[in-house]
């Protein structure tokens, strides 16, 4: 219940609605009270007028008819008016709950991600929130109006029978009590379900959107059976819940039974002796009948509660996801020039060792080529200078600034970043060049495409950068991705650039295009360069080579070449056209 509480913590400025609902609820639970009384006044009036042969109070019973049809109308209207407010509740509770999600979810550190699955995430938020926002619906429109019926109803039965009263009373612990031995199972599986339902669910998402690796192996039918079978395994889980649920809401049923067969059998007893008239009888049965459809509703209820319960402790557990560590007050870099230090810099992922006392300086302008075998924390290093991760030791410093003591949104704002990867967002080419800089003017998206060498390929899109490149980037060649990609770090227009080369994969036109475009995009910047072709890394400024996550050398290419060190062999082995050297090439990341 606590996870629910802290849910609802979250949905801050909903409280009116809430306080709403509970004054409607306790209206509309009094104005129903209204019938029973009416319809025993009633009866007792046509009883008395029949056993003592006088005329019928007309205008009595008119009053009473008017009474009713006020109250029936009133009801039914604030009722209405009440439910419009609790789907407004619940509506505005899924935006918050979803907002609040996001937003949490954009500043988790980028560890977290490493070790979740989009689809899981996602299916985590559409399960808590459809659960918990039905059941607050249900507990502002039905619940609080149900358990004062009952109040309320139990208190007029102990004002005519206390022993009636007593015994509707008493069945409520039991009922609780039944609950209470079942509920701890139910949640036991419905964790269980939950965890197929997030392995089949976080597969559907990958498969979607790895869809041409999946048709291009053919896979098509073993993603399918892998779906159906994580799926299946929901629907037997729930067949085995359910059957226990209703088996034990059977048992509160009968508990419920006979309780009320009891209750009948003591108020003809005492209708046929005479100790109550027509009218009382009436009364009592129709507020019998109020106290047991609310606890026949019950196992609904608890049914949705204990959904809410189950599925709001995995969005429960994702707010409690400690936020990643961002400097918001620290100092800004004002320069656009950066010079950028790493010392004596040591990262360990999940306690093993990635890099190691590395050392290392870009002069302003510089560019500096990485060297490393696969693993061998190249991309940390890169990772590190962002703020990805922090230094388990050592630290990383921009114009002698600790980055550690920098804001953190002014520190990325200093970093434009090409990834190997060219990542686009479904929208316009428009659209993801100015992503770096929404605000931009449609002439300095140009300038940037132009700078990029895409100008001339966007022009002859359909709808040039108005043209929608799909999920991705799809739609664009692997060559026409990385100069979107260029040219969004060109509009950014930071002193300092990652740069994780994205040649190695492209033909070798889309090659010198994309090439052109970095040499342009690389000039008068600090450059950290994750090498993946000996052409680019021989004409870097620098070259640091990393063995077993430390320094191996640091030089210039040319100084390297002699050295017999990892780069030297590298351009060795490049002469050769074995299968062995090309082996060793792809070990170190290098396509030649």
């Amino acid at each position: 219940m606590k996870d629910i509480f802290r849910l609802f913590g979250y949905a801050r400025g909903l409280y009116k609605y809430v306080i709403f609902v509970a004054i409607a609820g306790i209206l509309i639970a009094l104005l129903d009270m209204i019938a029973p009384f009416v319809i025993k006044f009633a009866t007792d009036t046509i009883s008395l007028s029949i056993s003592s042969k006088t005329a019928l109070k007309l205008d009595y019973l008119i009053l009473l008819l008017i009474i009713l049809a006020i109250s029936y109308i009133s009801s039914a209207i604030l009722g209405n008016i009440n439910g419009y407010i609790g789907d407004v509740l619940a509506a505005k509770m899924r935006f918050k709950l979803s907002c609040v999600y996001y937003d949490h979810l954009l500043i988790l550190p980028q560890s977290y991600y490493d070790n979740e699955n989009t689809g899981k995430i996602i299916s985590r938020l559409d399960r808590a929130i459809a659960d918990v926002t039905r059941f607050i619906n249900m507990f502002s429109n039905v619940l609080l109006q149900m358990l004062l019926t009952v109040v309320i109803s139990v208190g007029v039965m102990l004002w005519y029978s206390w022993e009636i009263a007593i015994i509707v009373v008493l069945q409520i612990p039991i009922y609780i009590y039944i609950t209470m031995l079942t509920s701890k199972k139910w949640q036991k599986m419905e964790d269980d379900k939950n965890q197929h339902l997030d392995i089949a669910r976080g597969r559907f998402s990958e498969v979607i959107g790895n869809i041409r690796l999946v048709k291009s192996f053919g896979t098509e039918r073993r993603e399918s059976r892998f779906f159906a079978k994580n799926f299946n395994q929901t629907v037997d889980i729930t067949k085995y819940q359910s059957k226990y649920w209703h088996s034990m809401d059977t048992i509160r049923s009968l508990v419920q039974v006979s309780v009320y067969i009891i209750v009948y059998a003591i108020l003809f007893w005492r209708a046929a002796k005479g100790q109550i008239t027509m009218g009382d009888l009436i009364l009592i049965i129709t507020l019998l009948q109020q106290t047991s459809r609310p606890m026949q509703n019950m196992s609904f209820f608890v049914d949705m509660y204990q959904r809410a319960v189950a599925n709001s402790k995995d969005y429960a557990k994702v707010m409690l996801e400690t936020p990643e560590i961002a400097k918001k007050g620290g100092e800004k870099i004002t320069s656009n020039v950066a010079r950028v230090e790493y010392e004596d810099v040591t990262f360990a992922y999940d306690d093993k060792p990635i890099i190691r006392n590395v050392s290392f300086v870009i002069e302003p302008g510089e560019k500096l080529a990485l060297v490393s075998a696969s693993g061998g924390g190249k991309t940390t290093l890169s990772n590190l200078l962002m703020k990805l991760y922090s230094p388990s030791s050592g630290k990383i410093s921009i114009n002698n600034k600790n980055i550690a003591d920098l804001n953190t949104n002014a520190l990325r704002s200093k970093i434009a970043t090409v990834f190997q990867d060219a990542i686009l967002f479904s929208g316009t080419v428009r659209e993801n060049i100015a992503y770096a800089n929404p605000k931009a003017s449609n002439r300095d998206i140009e300038r940037a495409a132009r700078a990029a060498n895409a100008l001339g390929f966007i022009n002859e899109l359909e709808n040039g950068f108005d043209t929608m490149v799909g999920e991705r980037g799809v739609k664009l060649s692997g060559g026409q991705r990385q100069r979107i990609a260029i040219a969004r770090a060109i509009l950014k227009d930071a002193p300092v650039l990652i740069l994780d080369e994205a040649t190695s994969a492209l033909d070798s036109y889309a090659e010198y295009e994309v090439q052109r475009a970095l040499d342009r995009l690389m000039k008068g910047r600090t450059t950290l360069i994750i090498a993946h072709r000996l052409s680019t890394i021989a004409n870097v400024d620098k070259i640091v080579t990393l063995k077993d996550g430390k320094v191996d050398e640091i030089g210039t290419p040319f100084e390297l070449a002699k050295t017999n060190g990892i780069y030297s062999q590298l351009l060795n082995i490049q002469v050769s056209a074995t299968k062995d050297a090309k082996k060793k090439l792809q070990k170190f990341d290098i396509a030649g």
